[in-house]
């Protein structure tokens, strides 16, 4: 029988769904609302407690998803969340069949802990990235570009400061041995580390001798452990040239008049 068969008999259909969380293109986490784990496409598709607000018109683009508090997905969103969005991709099908359908696919925003026992994913959908208003380009003396974009054309592994020793932490610092770099050489920019394979970055703050501050905390960070570093930069055009010599692909306008030519001046 065809699926849509199954789906429209009253006494064949055994509907089943399930839920594939992809993390950072690597790690996939595979559940299914059935009473017992599930073969399909050649993997098992592990029974869960999980069940989300259903898919409907009119409904808008966000889906919520309830599981577990101790799901390994929830898990990934204690303290730091991951470094890339995780990816729900949602399948349906019938027990006795062997065609699906893709039913929602989209992006975890944040997570919510409901209870000690469970916790719900907010999640948008792919459709609602299409929604968004596109970013213009505007004037200013500073340098719009991210560091290391297709704009700033700066190659960051030309600056990788590589395979550098936690020595000591303390939630919100780490101390390294950084003989030969100047106070504030890395502020602004971010380490790269990884944690069970997988990569994942965090910005750096103020970095003075061998003390770097970093953004959302030092969880999942460890003495000992060995990371990648890359200098930040104050998107000034003296920075641009005497840091990294790239002035040339500098995208702010420092010489714009300090008075606009839109303001009213009074003469009398």
């Amino acid at each position: 029988m065809s699926w849509n068969q199954f789906e429209y008999s009253t006494n064949n259909g055994k509907p089943l769904t399930l839920y594939e969380f992809v993390h950072n293109e690597q790690k996939y986490y595979r559940y299914t609302n059935a009473d017992r784990d599930v073969e399909f496409n050649n993997v098992i598709w592990f029974s869960e407690a999980i069940s989300n607000t259903g898919l409907s018109i009119g409904s808008g683009n966000n889906l919520e998803i309830t599981l577990p508090s101790n799901n390994d997905v929830v898990r990934l969103f204690r303290g730091v969340p991951p470094t890339k969005p995780v990816v729900i991709r949602m399948y349906q099908l019938h027990e006795s069949s062997n065609d699906f359908k893709v039913i929602w696919i989209g992006k975890i925003q944040e997570v919510k802990r409901e209870s000690i026992e469970k916790a719900k994913l907010i999640t948008a959908s792919v459709a609602s990235s299409f929604e968004r208003n596109g970013l213009r380009l505007t004037y200013g003396r500073s340098c719009p570009y991210a560091l290391y974009d297709h704009n700033c054309r700066i190659r960051q592994e030309n600056y990788k400061t590589s395979n550098i020793e936690i020595m000591a932490l303390d939630g919100a610092n780490i101390t390294v041995n950084l003989s030969g770099f100047n106070s504030g050489y890395f502020s602004g920019g971010y380490m790269e580390f990884y944690i069970d394979g997988i990569q994942e970055l965090r910005g750096l703050k103020v970095h003075e001798n061998n003390t770097i501050g970093i953004l959302g905390g030092t969880q999942g960070l460890s003495k000992g452990m060995r990371i990648n570093l890359y200098p930040g930069c104050d998107k000034t055009i003296r920075t641009c040239n005497e840091k990294f010599n790239n002035h040339l692909n500098y995208g702010g306008q420092p010489h714009i008049p300090g008075v606009s030519p839109f303001t009213i001046v009074k003469l009398f």
